[in-house]
């Protein structure tokens, strides 16, 4: 099917979804450029827009314009194809050996870029509090570079999480740079173990860290205040796998 017109009802629908209250009512959300759409379940995408009138799939393609394209986009430089995806959804399963928990981590790149690392060193849950960020956004998307079709990952409350976590002989590590911390080279060996990473500003919280079973650190110079949360997590996860 050919579209034209900016006002078409299928391109404001589209347009609708670049923001979280209608990606939240219609479980929907938008996905840019062939990477990513080859990625996704094809089951779950609804349709793709396109200025590639050679391209065909087994689900709607709406054939438009360029200015179409760029009204749809979250860029001002589109790919050629915008694609309407259903969101997924999986159950937090308790008995597993490694888990990603994010506390109240605000900014999308910095997510998008640790759900890419959690798939790297083979988390089996990403668990991100009610006050993080969406994960349906945009940036969160394409920082994860597809990781995010990959993972597992979930929004709960970080209390209760960690309390089912405990029960199941999981070590919980909250990533922390108070003075009672230890240091990620001492860190022994577990079986089964949380990671607790939380926000660009506020670190994790009070809450949080009391109900970790330690609190961790990177040593590094005293030039700076700390590392960037997503090197932080990826500097940690690469330990904790080569223990």
């Amino acid at each position: 099917m050919t579209i034209t017109s900016l006002t078409n009802k299928q391109v404001i629908y589209a347009c609708s979804l670049k923001e979280k209250k209608y990606r939240d009512k219609e479980s929907k959300y938008l996905i840019e450029g062939d990477h990513l759409i080859e990625m996704a379940d094809k089951n779950n995408i609804e349709c793709v827009f396109t200025t590639d009138t050679n391209f065909v799939a087994p689900y709607q393609v709406y054939y438009v314009t360029d200015k179409i394209l760029e009204k749809i986009s979250f860029t001002k430089s589109p790919q050629n194809k915008i694609a309407i995806v259903k969101k997924h959804s999986c159950n937090l399963e308790f008995d597993k050996q490694k888990y990603l928990l994010l506390d109240n981590v605000a900014d999308p790149g910095n997510v998008g870029t640790i759900i890419r690392s959690a798939l790297a060193f083979g988390i089996d849950y990403v668990v991100l509090s009610k006050t993080s960020v969406d994960i349906y956004n945009d940036k969160v998307i394409r920082g994860s570079q597809g990781a995010f079709f990959k993972c597992n990952v979930v929004y709960a409350d970080l209390i209760e999480v960690i309390t089912k976590l405990k029960e199941n002989n999981v070590t919980i590590y909250a990533s922390t740079l108070n003075k009672k911390s230890i240091n990620l080279l001492d860190v022994n060996k577990v079986d089964k173990y949380a990671l607790i990473v939380g926000n660009e500003g506020c670190g994790v919280s009070l809450p949080v860290i009391e109900a970790a079973n330690y609190s961790i650190k990177i040593a590094h110079s005293d030039k700076i205040d700390s590392l960037n949360v997503s090197v932080a997590t990826a500097i940690m996860l690469h330990y904790l796998e080569t223990l």
